[in-house]
């Protein structure tokens, strides 16, 4: 059972650096489904903030190939107002971010895509669709990564910890403190991995959650 009350003095870089160690991420053909009931759960009982997803993928083509796919993709989904500088694309506006990098490696050629949203109407799977249009079609191994960050209600607060204690595999829960909140990781019932934190920022108190890890700042 959660219990956030036992806490763990350690560094806030430490405890990311641990919550990192043995993830894995989630291929193209993913199964897991708890993720999304959970989103789902979290922002309806608490106060959206932002949610997001990130790609990553290898690429047959050259680097500048591979940059100018991506560039047609953004501006045929997107528009013409981009901006790109070296190997990376990136387009914002009111709602939404999106961000391409593209490097190579000593074999491949290597691109990350990230999309950070603040709509509420849209989750994480519809955000997996969108993103899915910028990627090169002839993408291999791709992976993804997701995480959605709500403010909490003190009033729904237990029904969330109800719902997380639910959608966690019996005896994986792994709890540690940070200065200003909780970190936890564990495995869901899927058999996705999962991190969250609950973390407080002056009176107001956050949940995020990331699988298999939480890729931006909390």
């Amino acid at each position: 059972m959660l219990n956030f009350k036992k806490y763990i003095k350690i560094l806030p870089i430490m405890a990311f650096f641990l919550l990192i160690i043995g993830a894995y991420e989630i291929n193209n053909n993913e199964i897991n489904t708890d993720f999304y009931y959970l989103e789902e759960n979290v922002s309806n009982n608490s106060e959206f903030v932002s949610n997001g997803i990130r790609m990553n993928y290898i690429s047959k083509e050259k680097v500048d190939d591979e940059l100018l796919i991506i560039k047609e993709n953004f501006i045929k989904n997107l528009g013409e107002n981009i901006d790109i500088k070296d190997n990376e694309i990136s387009y914002k506006d009111s709602y939404k971010e999106i961000t391409a990098i593209v490097w190579k490696d000593k074999i491949d050629t290597k691109v990350q895509i990230t999309y950070v949203n603040n709509r509420r109407t849209a989750n994480t799977i519809q955000l997996k669709k969108e993103i899915e249009q910028i990627q090169n079609i002839a993408a291999k191994n791709i992976k993804y990564f997701k995480f959605v960050k709500v403010k909490i209600i003190e009033e729904q607060k237990q029904n969330i910890l109800d719902v997380l204690n639910n959608k966690i595999e019996k005896n994986t829960l792994e709890e540690l403190s940070i200065n200003n909140g909780s970190s936890a990781k564990a495995i869901l019932n899927d058999g996705e991995k999962i991190n969250f934190s609950f973390t407080h920022y002056n009176s107001d108190e956050y949940l995020i959650l990331g699988t298999p890890v939480i890729f931006v700042t909390y």
